[in-house]
């Protein structure tokens, strides 16, 4: 018999109050450029080009071990891509299965996909957030500006900087942990972002379970 905890069941019950979720699909191949937020968008968005009129749609950075050899990334069984969606477009993000991408390191093929609901935590991280400022202090004054837009309190801690090169030039920020806040509230940060870029990779919030590591990115 399962014992009732009641912030387990609180959590659940935010899960399902969410209007967004996480689709997870595996990923075949060998490496991926460590510095792939706009290449891996555009080459998704040859297949699902509605991703560039859908605000709530983000890809959370891929994360693998640095090849050693050169800027890329290992692919292993372990990686996966994930889409951040609004429900009503979970099922048309599934033609992705079998397609095969190249963002620059080589092809990659596609595999299964799952959802996954957000979980709402008190403390949540991002690898990287664009808040248009190079300057710490202007980063964590616009991100800080922002979240209270949102109606969102809690401290904010930066972590390491970052830069992405796109077509368009170089855009860059730091990493953010976001700690002290409801359960509510996580949902709103997890479905709406903060900053820009968010098809890149920007502004991705997931659960994160100490304060201590953000300085680690």
């Amino acid at each position: 018999m399962r014992l009732f905890n009641p912030e387990w069941e609180a959590i659940r019950e935010f899960e399902h109050t969410a209007t967004v979720r996480d689709l997870l699909f595996d990923l075949e191949g060998r490496e991926l450029p460590a510095d792939h937020g706009h290449a891996l968008f555009e080459e998704l968005a040859r297949h699902l080009p509605w991703l560039r009129e859908t605000p709530e749609a983000g890809l959370h950075p891929v994360h693998g071990a640095p090849s050693g050899r050169n800027a890329n990334l290992v692919i292993n069984r372990r990686v996966k891509l994930v889409l951040r969606l609004p429900l009503a477009r979970l099922a048309d993000a599934r033609v992705l299965e079998g397609k095969t991408i190249d963002p620059g390191a080589g092809p990659l093929v596609i595999g299964p996909a799952k959802e996954k609901p957000l979980t709402p935590f008190p403390t949540l991280y991002a690898h990287s957030v664009d808040m248009g400022s190079s300057d710490e202090a202007g980063f964590l004054q616009a991100a800080r500006a922002e979240l209270d837009e949102m109606g969102i309190p809690g401290g904010l801690i930066p972590g390491r900087h970052w830069e992405m090169h796109t077509p368009n030039g170089v855009i860059g920020g730091y990493s953010l942990m976001l700690h002290d806040i409801s359960l509510a509230q996580s949902i709103t940060v997890q479905e709406r972002g903060v900053g820009r870029h968010r098809g890149y990779g920007c502004g991705i919030f997931i659960p994160h379970k100490s304060i201590k590591e953000v300085g680690g990115g």
